[in-house]
């Protein structure tokens, strides 16, 4: 049975709770147990997820990792000293590295978590409940998310006819094939332009703006897709208890706080146990 995606509202609760405990703590726990969470969960999405949110999230995080020790010159536990070299720090120290990492993990976790609710959730839906509260604005964000696989499908067009009438388009260095293909940016832009008069015109032409707006019928949840309201209110009670507590505190310096709080792993728990139930639901 083919897998479709799943109702938006459920799941833009999960990761609205997600994101926020993801900005609201500093302990390790909850932040490594988002990441595992948001893995499993893009692992389950219903069409084939994009491994860039893997890959970005993954080189955005080692750089801020890498780069933590040389901005931040704080740690009373010293690996490596070099020469001062204004305004970067040479000064490497235990506690910087560990702040690096939860930093990284926190990006990675985001990155990944938006890719796996962008995966999970039906756009057209998701753009139906926001054309309740501003049509325009949905309106605008459904041409524009489609706006880019017509111009891939354009542009594959214009240059599989070039390639018949003789153009050399993958022949020589990058600069000589940019300069090949320049030429065909003028009728790609001229078949987006004439893309939109068409979808002006058949927007007048069933008019768009002359009445009252109508709203296609959704489907009916089904039992999973309303078993996934319960991690997600789950993961909104996590954030709000680690917003009102402050259970997910943590101190990297000038020494790094015991790794062993009752609070945080609780909240690194249930964390965990939203995610991971969601994803058991939408596989």
């Amino acid at each position: 049975m083919t897998r479709r995606a799943g109702a938006p509202g459920p799941l833009v609760l999960l990761g609205l709770g997600a994101l926020v405990l993801a900005f609201s703590v500093e302990h390790p726990a909850p932040i490594v147990a988002l990441a595992i969470g948001a893995v499993a969960l893009l692992l389950t999405a219903p069409r084939a997820p994009s491994r860039l949110y893997l890959i970005g999230g993954a080189i955005s995080g080692i750089g801020l990792i890498a780069l933590n020790p040389f901005v931040t010159g704080e740690g009373e536990h010293i690996l490596f000293r070099g020469p001062r070299l204004t305004p970067f720090d040479t000064e490497i120290t235990v506690e910087e590295l560990a702040a690096g990492a939860v930093g990284g993990v926190r990006v990675f976790a985001v990155a990944v978590l938006v890719g796996a609710l962008l995966s999970h959730v039906d756009a057209d839906r998701l753009q139906a409940r926001v054309a309740r509260v501003a049509p325009r604005s949905a309106l605008m964000a459904a041409m524009s998310a489609r706006l880019l696989p017509a111009l891939e499908r354009d542009s594959r067009a214009i240059v599989e006819v070039a390639r018949m009438r003789g153009a050399r388009l993958g022949v020589g260095s990058w600069h000589r094939r940019a300069r090949a293909a320049a030429p065909l940016a003028l009728p790609l832009l001229g078949s987006g332009m004439e893309r939109g008069l068409d979808i002006a015109e058949a927007m007048t032409a069933r008019g768009y703006g002359a009445g009252p707006r109508t709203r296609t019928p959704e489907p009916p949840l089904d039992r999973r897709q309303r078993m996934l309201w319960i991690p997600g209110v789950l993961a909104v009670v996590v954030a709000a208890a680690a917003l009102i507590t402050g259970s997910g505190a943590y101190t990297f310096y000038p020494l790094l706080d015991p790794l062993l709080q009752g609070g945080a792993a609780l909240l690194a728990l249930l964390a965990a146990l939203a995610l991971g139930a969601a994803a058991w639901l939408s596989r």
